[in-house]
């Protein structure tokens, strides 16, 4: 079994993926340990990257303009996850929703987003769950005395680090299987823990899609 730790980086007004950085770590004498990475930027097709993204990601039209675009972006990213059964892994539930919608709005399959699990959930289970908040992934990392490596909101660096976060709760939670209907299903449902941390809340960027499927 390998697990994929992916993270994605989005437009502003309509929250189109515009990249995608992920971590594929394997299990080696009871650890978890990073054997590869994929990243790949995603050309937008409905909306325009604007200044608020550029200067949070630094992400920049240049960036954009000769990227692949959702379809073909997602093509490479499922033939680098190969055949191996896998867990995907993300922090937050947020990223999951993208990979649905986008995938759903340009008529590519979901069958592929299985296993999906929220290591943010997980986390905030451990350290602070009765006071029904999740971490986000700077505390995360304080907490566990790791110093964030890279650049804030880019998504192989996001996916890094919150794979060195895996690597240390590793053990301590349990992987659930689930199929793509269960995702579907639990699209728009709410959460066991509000989102939000100590230091910042949290607005979904989907909140708005989901009047679309009402």
């Amino acid at each position: 079994m390998q697990y994929i730790v992916y993270d994605l980086e989005m437009t502003n007004r309509l929250s189109e993926i515009i990249e995608i950085g992920a971590i594929r770590m394997s299990e080696v004498n009871g650890e978890l340990k990073i054997l590869d990475t994929f990243q790949s930027f995603v050309q937008p097709t409905m909306d325009k990257l604007n200044t608020r993204i550029t200067n949070l990601t630094g992400i920049t039209k240049k960036d954009l303009i000769s990227a692949p675009v959702y379809t073909e972006a997602i093509e490479n990213f499922r033939s680098w996850i190969g055949l191996e059964d896998y867990y995907l892994c993300s922090w937050g539930p947020e990223d999951k929703w993208a990979l649905i919608t986008d995938s759903s709005f340009h008529q590519s399959e979901i069958e592929w987003i299985i296993n999906h699990n929220d290591l943010q959930f997980h986390f905030s289970l451990l350290h602070d769950s009765e006071k029904g908040f999740r971490y986000g992934l700077s505390r995360a990392l304080q907490t566990m005395e790791l110093v964030y490596e890279g650049s804030k909101h880019r998504a192989l660096d996001d996916a890094i680090n919150t794979a060195r976060i895996l690597q240390k709760i590793y053990g301590k939670i349990e992987f659930k299987k689930n199929p793509t209907s269960y995702l579907e299903s639990k699209l728009f449902e709410p959460e066991k823990l509000v989102y939000k941390t100590k230091t910042e809340e949290h607005i979904s960027p989907f909140a708005s899609l989901s009047k679309l499927f009402n």
